[in-house]
């Protein structure tokens, strides 16, 4: 009968700990997102490599592990408007994301992503290029006169 009480009293203890982190982990969530929307721009990114990091955190309780970071480097062009006058200008940045925006993501592609900071909240989709769009009209206007030539050839002998 003992040891039934002390299980009930380890149970009580787990659930109690799971849900302060649960709360915990969630107010954070809550405060990252208000931050990340009120930043948040869209933005055309070219992809130039990415990796995959283990690194600590800087703050908090998480800083004695070494947890998996996401890092996309892109080059984006940044541009202001200052006085009449507008500024642009190509930078290289390091983003960080999270796995499933990294999967979708390969390297030397144009995409539009959500940006704040140095975060990627969301891969829009690759930006269509012109070559792309022409070579595809023309590699399917080829295939379509040779598969006529096929027929045509068929059907005489």
């Amino acid at each position: 009968m003992r040891y039934w009480i002390i299980i009930g009293i380890l149970f009580v203890v787990f659930v109690a700990v799971y849900l302060g982190v649960f709360l915990y982990t969630r107010k954070k969530q809550k405060a990252f997102d208000e931050q990340y929307l009120s930043m948040k721009e869209r933005h055309e990114v070219f992809v130039l490599n990415k990796k995959i990091t283990k690194e600590r955190p800087q703050q908090g309780w998480a800083r004695f592990m070494k947890m998996k970071s996401y890092q996309v480097v892109g080059r984006v062009t940044v541009s202001q408007a200052m006085r009449g006058m507008q500024m642009s200008k190509m930078q290289t940045v390091t983003f960080r994301t999270t796995k499933q925006e990294y999967d979708k993501i390969e390297i030397n592609h144009k995409y539009k992503m959500d940006i704040a900071g140095n975060y990627i909240g969301n891969v829009i989709a690759p930006t269509p290029s012109k070559q792309k769009k022409s070579s595809s009209k023309t590699t399917g206007e080829k295939s379509e006169s040779k598969g006529k030539n096929n027929k045509k050839s068929n059907v005489k002998s």
